[in-house]
């Protein structure tokens, strides 16, 4: 065994690298054999160690144990003092969770999440042309093609300044209407509102579309029809299946029939765009049926939420209720919990077709119900059968463990996206430089 290769065993069992005497009586066993270098640099590690060590926090930031002797690792449970091992084992969980999503959905290999990277961007200052070539996409002249396209994991940040747009009109609008309740206002407020939540995040979508083949007219055009059209489909269905909320029966329903509307909608754009078959484009054009799904139901609720029912003459009638603090309420909570719900759902499913399409290459109806598309579409139903129910007293955590582990889902897709341009890189220029997508 070689001195490093002992050194890798001692740390993956005690957690921690060797000190100088471990390694000096290692080496007089004969475990391994080193030279004078060697233990200089393992001298000069434990000298580091006592140095951190020195700073190190005296209480656990896990099981708040106090370390009064100023170890590294808590004597009581082990982790880091300095908190980078609570950090790690959250980052193995996730990434635990994203390798066994991706078997399930026909996915191979460990799942890369660059989670850092994908929001590096967004703080950082940007320049009114940076903004305009994010849009100059879709054409002829602004396609890549497949060997140009980037190969690195993407870097939204536009998205961020549509969500503070969007934050600062919806506050004005609600500021004039508590101020002066002038009815007329209401509508505006009711309906930006509705936007700030859903349009951010299919913006994400739009700047992670490495491919540059949609164009932002396109995307809206989606939106609305796409919305509409799955809402449609949604109310035909509801007339014939039943469905409900709270108990699990009736949200699974619900859940079937809203994804089952959404990935039809899906999948008529997808069959009209043949010329649009990327992973991320399934990821956008989901996201932008979802998105629309999203804005027309949130606005039936703020709506529905200034509403207060009253029994007239054998009859129930609705008046509209002044007061801006119940359809503000729902505003601001479907606001915040749309980045996990309907435009997170059926970017999903849009992107399980596309991988379908990878291998069948002509779109029919039945794709949607094969491999890839069937195993992403049975996630999202569970996922908004599950966010309908009352599984948990603390709905808000429901809401968001659920929304996470949508975007968890949604990271194992950007991966996969990123591979697939690998591959098309090669096949269209095998010297390229590709990125590698583990």
């Amino acid at each position: 065994m070689t001195k490093e290769e002992w050194v890798e065993f001692f740390e993956a069992v005690n957690g921690r690298i060797p000190t100088a005497q471990e390694f000096q009586e290692a080496r007089e066993k004969g475990e391994f054999s080193i030279d004078a270098e060697s233990i200089k640099k393992v001298n000069d590690s434990e000298e580091a160690n006592n140095t951190v060590s020195e700073s190190t926090s005296t209480v656990c930031p896990k099981c708040n144990c106090t370390n009064e002797n100023g170890a590294i690792f808590c004597p009581n449970c082990g982790t880091k003092m300095d908190g980078t091992g609570v950090l790690n084992t959250a980052s193995n969980i996730a990434g635990s969770i994203a390798d066994r999503i991706n078997s399930f959905t026909g996915g191979e290999g460990i799942v890369e999440l660059k989670m850092r990277d994908l929001f590096s961007q967004v703080f950082k200052k940007h320049t009114r042309e940076e903004a305009e070539n994010i849009f100059a996409c879709g054409s002829k002249t602004t396609t890549p093609l497949p060997e140009n396209i980037s190969k690195e994991w993407p870097k939204p940040w536009y998205f961020a300044r549509v969500f503070l747009l969007l934050l600062i009109s919806s506050f004005m609008l609600y500021f004039m209407y508590v101020t002066w309740f002038n009815t007329n206002i209401f509508p505006g407020l009711m309906f930006v509102a509705a936007l700030t939540g859903a349009i951010p995040v299919l913006f994400f979508y739009f700047e992670c579309n490495s491919p540059r083949n949609i164009d932002i007219m396109t995307v809206f055009e989606v939106f609305f029809i796409g919305g509409i059209l799955s809402l449609l489909i949604t109310h035909v269905l509801i007339q014939i299946f039943p469905s409900g909320t709270g108990e699990l029966i009736p949200s699974m329903m619900t859940g079937l029939i809203e994804e089952l509307a959404k990935i039809l909608a899906t999948g008529y754009f997808i069959s009209k765009f043949n010329y649009k078959r990327y992973i991320f484009n399934g990821l956008l054009i989901g996201g932008a049926v979802g998105a629309g799904f999203a804005v027309f139901e949130t606005a039936g609720y703020i709506f529905n939420s200034s509403l207060v029912q009253f029994q007239m003459e054998n009859q129930l009638v609705h008046v509209f209720n002044m007061n801006p603090q119940n359809a503000v309420t729902i505003a601001i909570i479907r606001g915040l919990l749309a980045f996990g719900g309907h435009v997170a759902w059926a970017a999903i499913s849009g992107a399980g077709i596309m991988m379908v399409l990878k291998k069948q290459q002509e779109f029919t109806w039945s794709s949607i119900f094969t491999g890839e598309s069937l195993r992403f579409l049975i996630l999202v139903i569970v996922l908004h059968g599950a966010w309908d129910t009352d599984i948990i007293s603390t709905l808000f955590l429901q809401y968001i463990a659920l929304g996470i582990l949508a975007w968890i889902i949604i990271f194992i897709i950007i991966n996969r996206a990123l591979k697939e341009i690998n591959d098309l890189s090669v096949e269209n220029n095998p010297s390229a430089n590709l990125v590698k997508i583990e």
